[in-house]
């Protein structure tokens, strides 16, 4: 083989130098902490291992193929040493088990070898035989995970758990459901008592944490290396991280279970992305999911393709971590915003809210929850319709927002919860002054959304839940206020339910009218 040009000594140059900067470092990181008793960065370390020796392998067979033609660099790969060999796999880390961890076992027989293994790793566990029971002793005992039998007997098991992922006393916990051919449900991981026992454990306590919020990703790549140290980096930003490999495991998995986000390889073997992506907005359950493309190719109108096919972004590999965190944490937001809004008021929602108030009580700094309710709005609505009914809560939100604006802080948040009902999270004392004006301006304008007649009587008729003729009086405003110093409270909810019990003992006062919670008021 002839000596190659000088040009193409420098094309190939560029290539290698960098490469061997890249295996040199990696093999004094292998001599270092090839031996460390971190799994994660011998995890690491390997996968570098490998992706250099590839590369080492394809820029070998890029050099006996380049040449020079017409002032060109012209790169000639045969086919088969484009596609490459096939690629490696690499183990995936699992998350041990800790000691003194508790577990609930809802069933019969079926939970006997299930129990065994948790015992053998450490674990408490605590069976019962109805799902009622198995529900009451999550509340109380709060584990750390809930599984649930099929043969479980007053309850149908699927129902069982959604209603522990439901309810917020015992949606922080992971649950699970165990039995033979359970068909896939949505947000509830499955144990087969058929496989591994441990294995599906450890998976399962991986992927979950534990934890309630935290954003769900599905990494579809074929790359095993790509998914071990992208997962891995999405993982150690705070996200839940579940990887598939190819086309049909992919929309599998999708089937199975629920994604904040999915990040999606442009090619993949056993099909074109764009496919998987275009299966996605066809699919009710996964139209509006973000989407991240990840390609290689960096083309405009491959990029204009997607987005038009619906991606809600495209990123170019390679790809540094932080700009990849940085745009799902942007997508994450905006889905978040979008999808918490409150059509009519335009403010923010559940979702939102409870967000806020956890954030509070993490600071563990004494704050306010107000709730707003509007009185004898269900009268108004049947008398007037839901039209003039949804004016009545654009105006209270409208006049809400208008007095916290004025009057409130720069750390105050309103909400809307739904229906006629509101939030104010700020201090306890900007919250008795804002409640204060809101309730003098709703009391002074709200006479004007009736008739003349009703406003002149001064109530309107209707008929009560039970269809008894009654009388409603004009609207008025309920704000029951739940000073939370610091631990004093634990989860959003708890202070929901306090707020609740101020908002029955409103509704015995005529008109409007502030409730401050204090020791004295009792459960």
């Amino acid at each position: 083989m002839s000596r190659p040009s000088s040009e193409v000594e420098k094309f190939i140059h560029q290539f290698a130098s960098p490469l061997t900067a890249l295996q040199s470092a990696v093999e004094l990181l292998a001599h270092h902490y090839g031996q460390s008793d971190d799994q994660r960065l011998v995890n690491l370390i390997a996968a570098l291992q490998r992706s250099t020796e590839r590369l080492r392998q394809f820029g070998q067979q890029l050099a006996r193929h380049v040449d020079v033609e017409d002032y060109a660099i012209v790169v000639r790969v045969p086919i088969e040493v484009a596609q490459g060999s096939a690629r490696s796999s690499s183990p995936s880390p699992v998350m041990k088990t800790t000691s003194m961890d508790l577990a609930v076992l809802v069933g019969g027989g079926i939970l006997d070898e299930l129990t065994n293994v948790l015992l053998a790793a450490g674990w408490e566990v605590e069976r019962v035989e109805t799902g009622a029971h198995g529900l009451d002793l999550a509340r109380q005992r709060r584990p750390r995970l809930l599984v649930i039998a099929n043969d479980v007997r007053d309850i149908e098991p699927v129902m069982c758990g959604q209603i522990a992922r439901t309810d917020p006393e015992t949606r922080d916990i992971v649950v699970a459901l165990v039995g033979y051919d359970i068909p896939p449900v949505r947000g509830i991981p499955l144990i087969d008592v058929r496989q591994p026992l441990l294995d599906q454990l450890q998976r399962l306590l991986a992927t979950h944490h534990g934890e309630r919020g935290l954003p769900r990703i599905l990494l579809i790549d074929d790359e095993a290396d790509i998914r071990m140290i992208l997962g891995q980096q999405l993982t150690d930003a705070g996200f839940v991280v579940v990887t598939a490999s190819d086309r049909a495991t992919a929309l599998r998995v999708i089937t199975e279970q629920f994604f904040d986000l999915i990040i999606l390889d442009r090619l993949l073997p056993d099909g074109d992305g764009l496919q998987v992506l275009q299966s996605l907005r066809a699919t009710p359950k996964t139209r509006l999911t973000p989407v991240i493309l990840l390609s290689a190719v960096s083309a405009l109108d491959e990029k204009v393709r997607s987005l038009k096919l619906g991606a809600d972004d495209y990123v170019v590999k390679p790809c540094s971590a932080a700009e990849l965190m940085a745009r799902i944490r942007s997508i994450l937001r905006r889905s978040e915003r979008e999808s918490s809004l409150n059509p009519i008021s335009r403010l923010p929602g559940n979702v939102v809210i409870e967000q806020v108030i956890r954030e509070r009580l993490a600071r563990k700094q004494p704050f306010a929850v107000g709730y707003v309710d509007l009185d004898n709005f269900k009268g108004y609505n049947d008398h007037y319709g839901f039209f003039k009914g949804d004016a009545i809560i654009l105006h209270t939100a409208r006049l809400l927002a208008d007095v916290v604006h004025w009057q409130g802080g720069a750390e105050d948040f309103l909400g809307h919860l739904g229906g006629d009902d509101f939030v104010l999270v700020t201090t306890i004392e900007r919250l008795q002054r804002i409640g204060q004006a809101v309730i003098e301006r709703f009391d002074a304008t709200i006479p004007y959304f009736y008739s003349a007649e009703d406003r002149e009587r001064g109530y309107i008729f209707g008929h009560d839940r039970q269809g008894h003729p009654c009388r409603y009086p004009l609207l008025s405003l309920s704000i029951a206020v739940v000073p939370v110093a610091p631990a004093q409270y634990q989860q959003p909810y708890e202070i929901a339910m306090r707020a609740a019990t101020l908002k029955r003992q409103s509704k015995q006062i005529n008109g409007s009218c502030l409730l401050i919670d204090s020791p004295e008021r009792g459960v």
